[in-house]
């Protein structure tokens, strides 16, 4: 029997990786951006801080309440939790409602998905949204996706309480902290 059975790894965090990326890069970014699809792509990372690729992929026109300005997000990652892990309802800003709006108008008839290449099996998102990054003109930051959900997360917790971002981002605050 293995020693280490039952012992939890210790967190991976390298705080070295870690950037907060501003929104004046974020708008550099979105211009840059060769379609409405890789602007939701962003947006949703940076404004909602959805997990790329897996929430993003999975998140549907339905999960959209435009009137509320929400949106639903289902959680593979946590879900096994259960709970409210499992699903989570996120605030849309203007700048991201604005995106979801161009999304909705410009997507095919019928279509279900908001970012139909990004629930694709496979498809490397990284190394597109580099090319993005350095056609905008701004340093690739280290962990691409995880530094947006971390950069909302940080935007969040200057105007919100920490509980009501831990729960946006599908987390304790134990886990946010």
């Amino acid at each position: 029997r293995c020693p280490l059975v039952g012992l939890r790894p210790l967190s991976q965090a390298n705080p070295a990786r870690a950037r907060y990326v501003p929104a004046e890069t974020i708008r550099d970014v979105l211009d840059c951006c060769p379609s409405v699809e890789w602007r939701l792509v962003v947006g949703l990372a940076r404004y909602a801080g959805l997990r790329c690729p897996t929430e993003i992929g999975e998140l549907t026109w339905g999960d959209i309440n435009w009137e509320k300005g929400r949106l639903t997000v289902r959680a593979k990652k946590t879900e096994h939790h259960g709970g409210d892990h499992a699903v989570r309802v996120v605030p849309i800003n203007p700048e991201l409602r604005v995106i979801l709006a161009d999304g909705f108008e410009q997507a095919e008839p019928g279509a279900k998905e908001v970012v139909p290449m990004a629930s694709r099996k496979g498809v490397n998102l990284r190394t597109h949204l580099e090319r993005i990054i350095a056609k905008a003109g701004h340093e690739v930051w280290p962990r691409l996706f995880q530094n947006l959900r971390a950069s909302c997360a940080t935007d969040w917790v200057e105007r919100y309480p920490s509980h009501v971002v831990a729960k946006w981002l599908g987390h304790s605050p134990k886990v946010a902290a």
